[in-house]
């Protein structure tokens, strides 16, 4: 006897579809107000119940994973991939632009608990990414240089600095990243000059 095939129906796919999209944007618009993203919460401004919400996430981090991923899709396109200075800077670029296109939202993410939940979820991927680019300006570099100097990028190339800039004084997105370039710029040509007379004395 030949065993019946799951049948999958594209309706009910678009639908659940549709239903993880509305539980994701509500994240985003909790996030603009400032508020926590309990499962409760973001079931009542999904208007969905709130076992559906478990069904799409499961587990929090897989919420939070979503609210990443939707800020990424929308706003800062940024895969964490850049592994050298020309990749950063473009990088980093593209960041401060779509930090600009919703600044509330990046400023309530840099401001709450929820927001620095959903940000620290990403830190292994940008330690990655830092690190990477201090190996390819200066190969070679001991460990706790390669360490410190990763940690400056991440400083210069963060939703801090473009904050700050923003903030205190009072420039767009095209202008910070200017300053953060020359900053990028700056450090990797002094740190490779660094190690250059290290290994000639």
């Amino acid at each position: 006897m030949k065993a019946r095939g799951i049948y999958h129906s594209p309706l009910r796919v678009s639908q659940a579809a549709a239903t993880r999209e509305r539980i994701v944007e509500a994240c985003v618009a909790l996030m603009h107000r400032g508020a926590d993203l309990t499962y409760a919460s973001v079931a009542a401004q999904a208007e969905v119940q709130e076992r559906t919400v478990y069904r799409h996430f499961p587990k929090k981090e897989d919420l939070q994973a979503a609210l990443w991923d939707w800020i990424i899709q929308h706003l800062t396109h940024a895969d964490l991939a850049a592994r050298n200075e020309e990749q950063l800077v473009a990088a980093m670029r593209e960041s401060f632009a779509g930090f600009d296109a919703d600044a509330p939202l990046i400023q309530a993410m840099l401001h709450s608990p929820q927001g620095l939940d959903v940000r620290r979820r990403q830190q292994p991927m940008r330690h990655s990414m830092f690190e990477a680019c201090i190996d390819s300006a200066v190969p070679g570099a001991p460990p706790p240089v390669r360490d410190r100097a990763a940690a400056v990028l991440q400083v210069l190339y963060s939703a801090a600095s473009w904050d700050l800039l923003r903030s205190f004084w009072d420039i767009d997105a095209t202008e910070a990243a200017d300053v953060i370039e020359l900053g990028i710029r700056s450090f990797l040509s002094g740190l490779r000059l660094h190690a250059h007379r290290q290994t000639t004395n």
